[in-house]
């Protein structure tokens, strides 16, 4: 089995020697790209049978804020699983039926076994619950001061659920370290795992050693360092069936890695633009790997274009089993997970190309955006939707369609903004949101079509440039809301108080409607003076015979003005405009309307009914040439996915 599975990481290494890279295993950059606040060198031996690790760190950690401080914070996460009683659970962060388990392997901790400085024990506590423990130091550490401290710890995983844990033959090693928190100024950032928020991390050095038995092979952040010949082979001298990975990674916020038995998965090496690309994968889904690449590839070259150069030397992408599929859809520096699927006879782009898409457009925002997910999660998620819907717009246009029928790439915003009202800002802090629905909309859903209300206020290529501002002036630190607002206004030269105040700030929507269209005879007639005498003519109709009016109303909170497309009778077209200021206002013509288009040019594209801002006085109506067409389109698609068409 040792030989076998070297001979599996002869492939994997040996081409990164042969394409000449300008960058080592081993050393990455010439310079640190970021402040190196944390660094880490673990050694860690995984028990497979147990689903257990036992780990050792060294963490050198420099005071980058303004004050000393006495007391540095650890993230524990895996106590999120430890029991019902976490935050995180509490918070709905599981089904109850796992919360109700019985069962030991359901549940996960990790066991701070000792922290120690120059050689002395450090006492602490724990935080709001076990997921965050407070170490004392025995000294003040200063600003400018560098300490190392010793860790010594033990993580029991979970059957996987929330980004990490086992399930079958898998295991996902994400959240599995004493990880530190971040000093900011003269406070901590280091809040415990809620249901609804990520991470928060400072940059530095990992060098990791794995030992795992060797039968497993490891998809992993960062480059593999060994196994570089028959004699570099790591033996693990105290478990004889165990080899030790050892692993680096440079300028990164966080380490994540993913096993399984090397007979159970595959994976393939490719290399675009000079970063080597490995992909990890499921045997029934190798006939979509090329879809997969292509998603990658399109994620780095727009991610290029519109943020900065991908700075590091290795992307993996992990094809995560169906039954671990908790794990699916996560993003750590290098290392993204993003499913696949074997049978997809209508080509729908959600798997893999838009999860893929998205993830590894986390490698900038997020990965190195370093933003608060805990306080400000729409930076990372609501920045990367939108990169998200640019990118699968631009490679595929849409994410299904026929001739006649599209599903757009914004489709999924769009659910969950319209689904239910915005009931938080979308700079509500994750923990502070009122439920699981409400995040999903203020982090993902309604930040990018805000962006997309701004590419139609101030033009595309001026967001474009606001956002590549943004990624090279904070790149590989921790920017907030007020460093994109400043990259926003110098970019377009406006003052967008008001537009945060309205669509950032704000629960507002921003909603018109068409809500009534009349049409009135002219009439003429009745008691009338003639001649000095009243006479009474019949009522009869008069020119121009009769004539139309259309009410508006504006039923929501955010007030823009907005353009009014109309066609009459006599085929004359209108255009008209409404300062939105009233609740309501009404327009009338010398002709009966015919068709009318709130925002006909698209300039709110987060107008958020569109079906009452419209009004047409024929109901469109199908033949059977249209449901023919559609009807044999989607049996066409199911013919070619089984291969037939």
């Amino acid at each position: 089995m040792l030989r076998r599975l070297f001979a599996v990481l002869c492939l994997w290494v040996l081409p990164l020697g042969a394409s000449g890279p300008k960058w080592s295993l081993d050393r990455w950059f010439d310079s640190p790209r970021s402040p190196r606040i944390a660094n880490y060198h673990i050694q860690a031996t995984l028990d497979w049978q147990a689903k257990r690790l036992d780990g050792r760190e060294t963490l050198s950690w420099r005071n980058t804020g303004a004050v000393p401080t006495r007391e540095l914070p650890l993230h524990l996460y895996m106590n999120a699983f430890k029991g019902p009683q976490s935050r995180f659970m509490q918070e709905g962060g599981l089904r109850s039926s796992r919360r109700r388990s019985g069962q030991p392997q359901d549940w996960g901790y990790c066991h701070l076994k000792e922290v120690s400085l120059n050689g002395h024990a450090l006492q602490g506590h724990f935080g709001e619950d076990e997921t965050v423990w407070w170490v004392r130091l025995s000294e003040p550490v200063a600003p400018g001061e560098t300490i190392r401290l010793q860790i010594a710890w033990e993580t029991q995983f979970p059957r996987v659920t929330a980004r990490t844990g086992w399930s079958g033959h898998f295991l996902m090693g994400a959240q599995w370290f004493p990880k530190a928190g971040v000093f900011q100024g003269d406070r901590w950032a280091c809040a415990p795992y809620h249901a609804h928020t990520e991470f928060f991390g400072d940059f530095g050095t990992y060098d990791v050693e794995l030992s795992l038995p060797n039968g497993l092979l490891l998809a992993h952040t960062g480059t593999q360092v060994n196994f570089q010949s028959a004699e570099d082979v790591t033996k693990d001298p105290d478990r004889p069936l165990n080899v030790i990975w050892k692993l680096h990674a440079e300028d990164v916020h966080d380490f994540a890695w993913a096993v399984m038995p090397a007979r159970s998965w595959s994976y393939q090496k490719y290399e675009y633009r000079g970063v080597q690309i490995f992909y990890f994968f499921q045997g029934p889904n190798v006939d979509n790997l090329p879809r997969q690449h292509e998603a990658v590839k399109a994620a780095l070259r727009h991610g290029t274009e519109w943020a900065l150069p991908y700075p590091y030397p290795v992307l993996t992408v992990v094809d995560v089993p169906p039954e671990a599929h908790g794990a699916d859809g996560m993003e750590y520096p290098t290392l993204v997970t993003a499913s696949s699927v074997a049978f997809d006879p209508f080509r729908f782009r959600f798997a893999p190309e838009l999860v893929t898409v998205h993830e590894v457009g986390h490698q900038w925002f997020q990965g190195i955006l370093a933003s608060n997910e805990v306080d400000e999660p729409w930076l990372d998620e609501g920045l990367t939707s939108w990169f998200t819907h640019r990118v699968m717009e631009r490679t595929y246009q849409t994410l299904w369609g026929t001739r006649r029928f599209q599903i757009g790439t914004e489709f999924g915003e769009w659910i969950g903004y319209g689904g239910e009202r915005s009931w938080d800002p979308i700079t509500t802090p994750g923990p502070r949101m009122r439920n699981g629905w409400s995040y999903t909309t203020a982090a993902y859903s309604k930040p990018t079509l805000v962006l997309l209300q701004l590419e139609a206020l101030l033009g595309r290529p001026v967001v474009e440039q606001a956002i590549r501002d943004y990624a090279r002036t904070q790149a590989f630190g921790h920017p907030t809301a007020a460093d994109f607002k400043r990259s926003l206004e110098r970019a377009s030269g406006r003052d967008l108080s008001t537009f945060w105040r309205d669509f950032v700030e704000g629960t507002g929507s921003l909603d018109y409607a068409i809500a009534e269209v009349e049409t009135t005879e002219v009439m003429q007639g009745g008691w009338m003076m003639r001649n000095g005498q009243r006479e009474f003519v019949p009522p009869q109709q008069v020119a121009p015979g009769r004539r139309g009016r259309i009410v508006l109303e504006r039923r929501g909170e955010i007030q823009v003005p907005i353009t009014l497309w109309v066609r009459l009778e006599d085929r004359s077209e209108h255009r008209l405009s409404w300062d939105g200021q009233s609740r309501w206002t009404a327009f009338t013509f010398d002709h009966p309307v015919v068709a009318a288009v709130l925002d006909p040019d698209g300039n709110h594209p987060m107008l958020k009914d569109r079906l009452h801002a419209s009004y047409t006085q024929r109901p469109v109506r199908r033949g059977f040439h249209y449901w023919g067409q559609l009807v044999w389109g989607g049996v066409l698609s199911v013919l070619q996915g089984v291969g037939l068409g």
